[in-house]
């Protein structure tokens, strides 16, 4: 197919001019012709991952995993999960007007998915969770839903069953199957937490839900004293987490190991666990395949310079969830510590400074007798400064940076303790670049 041809040929320049723009290609061919992803012939596993957060994560574990179990894999782990990327990832993998892989997984943005879906329909659909995120962009986290909704073209959807406005999708679409998925009570949750709850009310007859913990904002242990509507029953559960030898246990009988026992990381991992034993892959090979993948360092990572243990926790700018999960995480640290924030910009996709998201993240978790310093840095450092000063912490306890480019020094002259960088993923290598430099005996 002529379009086909077009399209490697400009990733192909793309290669050799380094020219890097993994959504140009399909941008390009989709101008050509609207309707080219309608020609192709998909593989007969075809698996997509929405949401709000932790798509992309997830999409790659699963990527990762089949792999592991003798699939080959067309997945946009490099390129953008917006209509056109996709085209471009479809572009790289087809040969002969054929999608030449045993699956297709695919990470797509939520208000793409319509999209999407018109040209390719899934087995299966996950939908990790829905959140305030982006709000210039993305509106109110109700948009959201509707948006999606629009998308649900699938024979199965996979959702995060401790969501209760992932589970209204179950009360209006009849004629999908619905498979879902919790994690019960661990020392993560919250009686009560005040951040901002994204779903209050239940889908079903508008009465408040009563919580009985909360894991982060609306997500976890709920009912409607009214209707009954709960999510007491869940397909997949992670029944035990084991923090002294870091495993955890799903449905109270498959354990598996794993070094990142933060609460996102938990739900991808419960999620990729899910999806593969229900395309009954043998769940020995499932949990053996999960143990081998590495920690995703672009979103965690640990290493000790100076005898110092440093933990990063990469957090998407405009999303309080994010935020929330690394403070809930950093919290459980008793020891001293320092907690370094910190972004060089907002967003890619357009050019909007609304900083009213930093007012909706539960920063007061930082006014903690256990924390030495709190530093701000980057060019909304002031920003930040305030919103930390409005927890009561004392100013005396702020350190604003202009940059990075000193981090280092600041923190082993003026800090103590366990070093926390709460950074969004812009300023993730160049902390880690500057702590590392120089370091002979780090590991």
């Amino acid at each position: 197919m002529i379009e086909t041809l077009i399209g490697k040929m400009i990733i192909f320049l793309e290669k050799v001019t380094k020219y890097d723009a993994s959504s140009f290609p399909g941008k390009v061919i989709l101008k050509i012709s609207p309707n080219y992803l309608k020609k192709i012939k998909y593989p007969k596993l075809i698996i997509m991952v929405t949401g709000s957060s932790g798509k992309g994560s997830t999409a790659k574990l699963i990527k990762d995993v089949l792999s592991l179990n003798n699939y080959t894999v067309c997945n946009n782990e490099n390129g953008s999960n917006l209509i056109y990327g996709i085209t471009t990832t479809i572009i790289k993998n087809t040969k002969f007007n054929k999608v030449n892989k045993d699956a297709l997984v695919l990470e797509v943005d939520e208000r793409s998915l319509k999209y999407v879906t018109k040209y390719i329909k899934p087995n299966y659909l996950i939908i990790n969770n829905i959140t305030r995120d982006q709000p210039p962009r993305q509106g109110s986290f109700e948009e959201v839903f509707n948006e999606i909704n629009k998308g649900l073209k699938t024979d199965t959807v996979i959702i995060n069953g401790d969501d209760p406005l992932l589970r209204k999708y179950e009360l209006i679409n009849k004629k999908n199957k619905f498979i879902t998925y919790s994690i019960n009570k661990n020392k993560y949750s919250f009686n009560k937490i005040e951040d901002i709850k994204d779903t209050v009310y239940c889908p079903n007859c508008n009465n408040k839900l009563t919580y009985e913990y909360y894991h982060y904002g609306s997500i976890g242990k709920y009912t409607c004293d009214k209707c009954n509507f709960n999510n007491n029953k869940n397909d997949y559960e992670i029944s035990k987490i084991d923090y002294n030898n870091k495993s955890i246990t799903i449905n109270n009988k498959y354990d598996i190991k794993t070094d990142n026992l933060s609460l996102f990381h938990l739900y991808n991992l419960l999620t990729t666990f899910t999806m593969c034993d229900l395309l009954k892959i043998d769940k020995n090979k499932i949990i053996d395949s999960i143990e081998k993948q590495s920690i995703n360092d672009k979103i965690f990572e640990e290493f000790i310079v100076n005898n110092r243990k440093y933990t990063i926790l990469n957090c998407k700018a405009e999303n309080n969830v994010t935020y929330n999960l690394s403070l809930i995480y950093t919290n459980m640290d008793k020891e001293k510590k320092t907690i370094v924030l910190g972004l060089n910009e907002i967003s890619r996709r357009y050019n909007h400074y609304d900083l009213s998201w930093l007012y909706d993240i539960y920063f007061e978790l930082l006014n903690d007798n256990n924390v030495d310093k709190v530093i701000v840095a980057g060019p909304y450092r002031y920003d930040l400064a305030v919103r930390i000063k409005y927890t009561n912490i004392k100013e005396k306890n702020i350190i604003i940076l202009d940059d990075l480019n000193n981090i280092k020094e600041v923190i082993e002259k003026e800090t103590k303790g366990n070093v926390y960088g709460i950074l969004n993923f812009d300023y993730v290598k160049p902390f880690i670049n500057n702590i590392r430099k120089d370091d002979k005996n780090g590991d």
